[in-house]
């Protein structure tokens, strides 16, 4: 057969870049970016990562002890079986409360999967996002209602705050070139040096995890320097006289002994801040999370732009949930989806307080809702339990290992990767405590030999998807026959709801017929975005400004620095304010056995989470894993390049090479 050019799309990272196959009978020869577009490193590995030799091939149930990797081969049919058999057993007897459903990175097949757990009967639908960016969601829903974008094309200062989409993403559109070409002024935030930072024309680098005080202090200059916009803050801000207090104790002294930052360099970035009427903000939903302190930190960077008048104004930060076409798009459409089967929470959490809940759907009959007990994570994470439709993750081998407040007997998992939780080892001794666990994945995890059954699944090139880019969707139907028996994410949900006889008729039909579903009334027919990008009709383009005159979602209505939200918890330790706690914590009493600080997780071309194992196409400029040191440091300790160095924790250690 000739050589064909098939189109499909990345998804090692959430970017999803368009890739061209090549195909020879069948079989991929080479891979480019499809015309105008571009790949990163991972982008270009994706023909090895199709190929890992540690795939799995087919449905495998365990034989061995767990974790020991001995499996034998079963069909399809005997896995579908079994899940269904032990996890309706375990319903039946313990109630479905007692099975936690989870999902991986993987982000696109979730709403039919949230679907198919409250359709069983359970709110403990988790994600690895309880690391992450749902901390991002929190902060910039309990203070403005809504995620927001930056409107950097009419922007006078852009702050990137732990801003790298370098290492995210490729180099790909990125605005910033633009931005800096039009004469817009860059500030960036990040401990680390990244392409992003070579870019600023101020470039500030706080110790990890002092992002906090460090906005309190942009903000206390803001106000000490009368650059506050007070005529927006009486209109619109909630809060501010108490915000006003409590900042100013983060002084220019007091804030650069904090993060650790000289004092000329924070107040130069201060005054630019001050001397930009119209300024933008993009923080990482990742690394400004990742310390104990996280979600705060965030709360006080998103308050710049309320307190400056720059939140929901053109040039400003934007919240996009109110603007645009998000009114007709399948984001909101499939949130409802998810509602339609929500079961009733006997505290309330994550149901009545839902801003996502529309209750349109006639099919499913609200009062026939099964009562459900409150999420994993709840006693100890009430707040997330009150705003976050999903268990706090962190806290699921706590609960299954001290069974409380009530006890997990069994799993059903997409993609569980222990190296996403903290003190992983402490996950794994909870995996043995299950009587049943079924995981989906395209590899051999640590997770996956701890299962009793374990399902392949497909990579991106092998699968349907139902895209959105802004206004436009797309159906991008699979490009490649699934290699080996692998199956599709959202047909193994759809065809074990099938086997489960669960109540929900249009998941039982298949991840086509719930696209269609999904997409009824918005004007756009599944037939005509087949391969092919359709913009959906809407409102006319959103205009600044309209959000906050009509009133925000939260419980005043205005941009809350003081959360209305928040106060409910306070006899639990929660604070309104956006206060700043050192996100150290208990290592302060290790300083002097550990005397540096570590920063892990941050983003390298060639690495994304640890999807990359036994990919030798990504590791020819990190062939090892491998830290890195400040030459001083490295000099200081007799460290060279190529040496073995151990980096320890009062959690571990582990073996690295110095760059």
């Amino acid at each position: 057969m000739p050589l064909e050019v098939r189109k499909s799309f990345c998804s090692i990272c959430s970017r999803g870049c368009g890739v061209d196959l090549y195909i020879e009978n069948e079989t991929l020869v080479k891979l480019e970016p499809s015309p105008g577009g571009n790949l990163c490193v991972k982008g270009y590995a994706n023909k090895d990562y199709l190929n890992r030799k540690d795939r799995i091939k087919s449905p495998m149930r365990r034989v061995g002890p767990r974790g020991s990797g001995e499996f034998e081969e079963i069909s399809w049919e005997a896995a579908y079986k079994e899940i269904a058999a032990r996890l309706l057993e375990t319903k039946k007897i313990f109630g479905a409360d007692s099975v936690a459903f989870y999902t991986g990175f993987s982000k696109w097949y979730r709403p039919i999967f949230h679907r198919f757990v409250h359709s069983f009967g359970t709110l403990n639908y988790g994600t690895e996002s309880s690391s992450c960016h749902q901390s991002y969601r929190m902060a910039s829903e309990l203070n403005g209602g809504a995620l927001t974008r930056t409107d950097m094309a009419n922007s006078d200062l852009f702050i990137g705050w732990a801003y790298n989409p370098f290492h995210n993403g490729n180099f790909d559109g990125i605005p910033i070139f633009d931005f800096k070409e039009k004469g817009g002024k860059v500030l960036i935030v990040d401990p680390r040096l990244t392409p992003a930072g070579k870019l600023a024309d101020i470039l500030l680098r706080p110790f990890p995890g002092t992002d906090g005080a460090l906005a309190l202090y942009f903000g206390n200059y803001l106000i000490e320097n009368n650059l506050a916009d007070l005529d927006y803050i009486e209109k619109y801000v909630y809060g501010f006289d108490e915000y006003k207090n409590y900042a100013a104790r983060f002084t220019l002294t007091e804030t650069s002994r904090i993060t650790g930052i000289d004092p000329r360099l924070l107040l130069d970035a201060a005054r630019l801040i001050g001397d930009s009427p119209r300024f933008s903000i993009a923080v990482s939903g990742a690394a400004i999370p990742h310390h104990v302190n996280g979600m705060q930190n965030c709360r006080a960077i998103l308050a710049l732009s309320a307190i400056s008048g720059n939140f929901d104004r053109e040039g400003g930060n934007i919240p996009v949930e109110y603007s645009d076409e998000k009114p007709n798009r399948p984001k909101v459409l499939w949130d409802e989806f998810i509602d339609e089967t929500r079961p009733l929470s006997s505290d309330g959490s994550g149901y009545q307080n839902s801003v996502a809940w529309r209750a349109q759907n006639k099919e499913f009959n609200p009062e026939s809702r099964v009562l459900a007990k409150p999420k994993i994570g709840s006693e100890r994470f009430p707040l997330w339990s009150e705003i976050v439709d999903e268990f706090q993750a962190m806290d699921l081998a706590r609960n299954i290992l001290e069974e409380t407040p009530y006890p997990i007997r069994a799993m059903f998992c997409l993609g569980l990767n222990r190296r996403m939780f903290i003190n992983n080892e402490k996950l794994m001794k909870s995996l043995e405590r299950l009587v049943f666990f079924a995981d989906v994945d395209i590899f051999w995890t640590d997770a996956a030999k701890y299962a009793d059954i374990v399902l392949p699944a497909c990579a991106s090139f092998e699968r349907s998807e139902l895209q959105e880019n802004g206004p436009f969707i797309q159906y991008l139907k699979p490009a490649l026959k699934p290699m080996y028996q692998s199956k599709s994410d959202v047909d193994i949900i759809c065809e074990l709801a099938d086997y489960m006889d669960l109540d929900d008729p249009v998941l039982r039909k298949g991840y086509d017929y719930s696209v269609k579903y999904v997409l009824r009334g918005v004007g756009t027919a599944f037939d005509d975005i087949q391969n092919v990008w359709k913009k959906i009709p809407g409102k006319p383009p959103y205009i600044p400004g309209a959000s906050i005159r009509a009133g925000l979602r939260t419980p005043t209505g205005k941009y809350e620095l003081y959360s209305k939200t928040i106060e409910k918890f306070k006899s639990a330790g929660l604070e309104p304010l956006p206060v700043y706690a050192d996100s150290l914590g208990d290592a302060e009493g290790a300083a002097e056995g550990y005397p540096m600080i570590l920063t892990a997780g941050g983003r390298i071309p060639t690495e994304f989470h640890s999807r990359f194992q036994n990919v030798k196409t990504t590791k020819f400029l990190r062939p090892d894993p491998a830290a890195d040191i400040n030459p001083r440091d490295a000099l200081r300790l007799g460290i060279k390049q190529g040496d073995d160095v151990s980096v320890s924790t009062p959690v571990g250690a582990i073996y690295v090479k110095p760059t």
